[in-house]
């Protein structure tokens, strides 16, 4: 019976546990190399991407909302630097992110169309 009651007890906790996890802020849920967030300071929701992306128009936040032209802050954890444009297929405005895995603040709030990887 104690062992029931332990098991029980650890069931319990985690659960609890995976309540607390859902309340972490947007910046700690992604996990991508590359990280957008609906708000400032990586606050909102979130999407990541692994690869370059020349349309966001498909792409959407873990809410179900539509990436394109919805970025207000970006963070990376990769050694290749992205590019965010401010138009589809890398046109428009550009703005190189710092990848040290912190949010920056988007220079143009809410118009990012496409990203890829800069050539250094």
């Amino acid at each position: 019976m104690k062992r029931l009651l332990s098991v029980a007890a650890v069931a319990f906790v985690l659960a609890g546990g995976a309540v607390t996890a859902m309340a972490v802020p947007a910046s700690a849920a992604c996990t991508d190399r590359v990280c957008v967030y609906e708000r400032t300071g990586g606050g909102g929701t979130a999407a990541g991407f692994t690869t370059a992306d020349n349309n966001f128009s498909n792409n959407r936040f873990v809410d179900g909302t539509n990436v394109n032209d919805r970025i207000s802050s970006m963070s990376c954890t990769t050694t290749r630097r992205p590019i965010f444009y401010t138009d589809s297929y890398w046109r428009g405005q550009g703005q190189r992110v710092f990848c040290d895995g912190r949010p920056e603040n988007a220079v143009w709030d809410n118009q990012f169309s496409s990203f890829y990887y800069a050539i250094d």
